[in-house]
């Protein structure tokens, strides 16, 4: 259930592993409204103004010799080898009939971020290239419908329902990849619809931006906005270059807005206050990037010396200090110039207990702007005192952006790269070896803090929100942005930390992803029945039932189970956890394929109407 690139990447795993079972034969039965291997959220049919937030040479569907996993390696292009190879007509079965976007695919380069319209091409491409692969094999039919229930039978098989409830298929296994659903309003939400209907106001709740309805947002009209992540990116793109505005370069370089008159104009804060970090370069300039505090070794010592692991003692600790690591270790190798003493200096403070004292690694370094303290990245407003809030923002992103976003401050990338090390070796945690605080804090304070310096825009988006706010379109509200509803003017009133003096407006829109929580979904196979924020799954992906117990024909994958593997592309050469939880989750659903049946056919389907 469900056809994004998450069931592609399962599909992939079960083609590439066909060899190690060779008698097995069997069909698979895709259930998603939209075209597979892009699904909903990547689909072609969307604004062309919408980009990834990856480089083309950052993205692939394809596993590669990095991969630790049971099964075979099989290699295939990345999204920019991919478009090089339809530009030079060895991809045969493609035929880009839009205008623009072949233009775009002429002109993408390894460091372009692409177009989603693009991104959904090649990731059909893909899923095509699989379903070949499979052949013949095993047959993939699509049905272009959602499942509305499922149930396991008496002999272990899961029974599934859809369309209408007398429309049924019986299978041997089903597997939940439904990606990130929609979510009905919470408490919250509703009170503010309700406050915003009865004054005629208009509030938007938090949704996928590129389906959302911006119509009802007027030219001139001042809107809150709660949300400075990507999804503000997506909503600050359409509400501004969708309706006509176009940028002009500067002889600077910077970015000049010449709108088109049909703009609102934005009044934007969130709880941090500041957009997420730029796009890092992807070159290091120093030594080659290596775990040395945190990593897979690291967690079978500590598995081996307690029962637990808690995130604050535990896994905190040697996180930082390996981010840490990562960020010093490539300013001292990739420029050394900007020490006062040499990296071996450096390494002897890292090998004591603990992180090293401020003050003494403050004297190694020759401008004390290098000096990397993690709790005032993720955190830049705290302990500051403000007078000029746009003047201070304008600075902190100008900041942001020549630091994090140019090869003459390639340490962002090494301290990029130790995030995503951190991340992979987390994932290798056994599910019942974490406390149920650290399960609620990994899910919390770790994914805020990925994403917020792993996860950002690209360095242009930022360039523009900075022309937005030169051209009066855009003002920052400042940190822990309040919402206040005023009876008496029927206007949504927002303050922050830096915002005293509230702010009125009649309109508001919450410009981040539906919480992925369960018991909230739009779709009834992770709603129904639901008692915790998420489905809980085995270290196999397998569901358990409510008494705890795995259901041993169904498994679910991604944002709405309690598993830490998520994501669908990531980046080549990065041994990603997401490939070797389908290349494992793939062999686990072709043993049980391929294991004796008694009292039923080798293939156990039925669809009956």
């Amino acid at each position: 259930m469900g056809g994004g690139p998450r069931t592609a990447g399962i599909l992939e795993r079960l083609a590439s592993n066909l060899t190690d079972f060779p008698s097995t034969n069997f069909t698979i039965h895709i259930f998603d409204p939209f075209e597979p291997g892009s699904g909903r959220i990547w689909r072609r049919e969307q604004s062309p103004l919408l980009r990834l937030n990856s480089t083309a040479a950052d993205v692939t569907m394809f596993t590669d010799s990095s991969l630790k996993m049971a099964g075979p390696v099989a290699a295939g292009p990345n999204l920019f080898d991919w478009a090089v190879a339809v530009r030079n007509g060895s991809v045969a079965d493609l035929e880009i009939d839009d205008a623009a976007l072949w233009q775009e695919l002429l002109s993408l380069r390894p460091g372009s971020f692409p177009s989603r319209r693009l991104h959904a091409e090649y990731l059909q491409w893909s899923y095509r290239k699989t379903v070949r692969k499979l052949a013949p094999r095993a047959v993939v039919i699509h049905h272009p419908f959602s499942v509305k229930a499922i149930e396991t039978l008496d002999d272990g098989r899961e029974k599934i329902r859809f369309s209408e409830p007398t429309r049924s298929l019986v299978v041997d296994a089903a597997v939940l990849a439904l990606g990130h659903t929609d979510a009905v309003p919470d408490q919250q939400s509703e009170e503010l619809l309700d406050f915003a209907q009865r004054h005629q106001g208009w509030y938007l709740p938090p949704c996928y931006t590129a389906d959302s309805d911006l119509s009802a947002v007027q030219p001139g009209q001042p809107v809150l906005v709660r949300g400075l992540g990507l999804a503000f990116i997506d909503l600050m793109v359409l509400l501004m270059q969708g309706r006509g505005g176009q940028f002009r370069e500067n002889p600077d370089g910077s970015l000049k807005y010449l709108p088109s008159g049909r703009e609102p104009r934005l009044l934007v804060g969130s709880r941090r206050g500041v957009p997420y970090h730029s796009k890092t370069p992807t070159v290091l300039h120093g030594e080659p990037f290596a775990p040395r505090f945190f990593s897979a070794s690291v967690i079978e010592e500590l598995l081996l010396s307690r029962e637990l692991l808690d995130f604050d003692q535990d896994l905190w600790p040697l996180i930082s200090k390996e981010l840490l690591y990562g960020y010093y270790r490539e300013l001292s190798t990739g420029h050394p110039e900007r020490l006062n003493g040499h990296w071996t200096d450096i390494q002897r403070l890292f090998e004591a207990p603990g992180l090293p004292a401020r003050s003494t690694l403050q004297k190694l370094l020759s401008d004390p702007a290098d000096y990397l303290d993690l709790n005032r990245l993720d955190r830049p407003f705290e302990d500051t005192e403000v007078e000029d809030l746009q003047g201070w923002l304008r600075n902190y992103i100008l900041t942001d952006l020549e630091r994090q976003s140019t090869d003459q401050h390639s340490e962002a990338y090494g301290l990029f790269l130790a995030l995503l090390s951190c991340y992979g070796a987390l994932v290798q945690i056994p599910h019942d070896r974490l406390s149920l605080d650290s399960h609620r804090k990994l899910r919390g304070r770790w994914h805020s803090f990925f994403s917020f310096l792993a996860s950002g825009p690209p360095p242009r988006r930022l360039q523009e929100l900075l022309a937005l706010q030169e051209a009066g379109l855009i003002e920052f509200l400042g940190p822990e942005v309040r919402i206040d509803l005023n009876e008496l003017s029927g206007c949504f009133e927002a303050t922050s930390a830096w915002q005293k003096t509230p702010r009125s407006a009649k309109a508001l829109i919450d410009a981040f992803l539906p919480r992925q929580d369960a018991r909230y979904s739009v779709d009834p196979l992770i709603s129904a029945g639901a008692t915790a924020d998420r489905v809980q799954v085995d270290g196999q992906n397998r569901v358990l039932n409510q008494h705890g117990a795995s259901v041993l024909n169904r498994f679910a994958v991604g944002a709405f189970t309690d598993s830490m593997v998520t994501g669908a592309f990531p980046r080549p050469g990065s041994n990603a956890p997401v490939f070797r939880d389908n290349d494992a989750l793939a062999r686990r659903l072709l043993e049980l394929i391929a294991a004796p049946k008694a009292a039923q056919p080798q293939l156990s389907e039925r669809l009956s109407a």
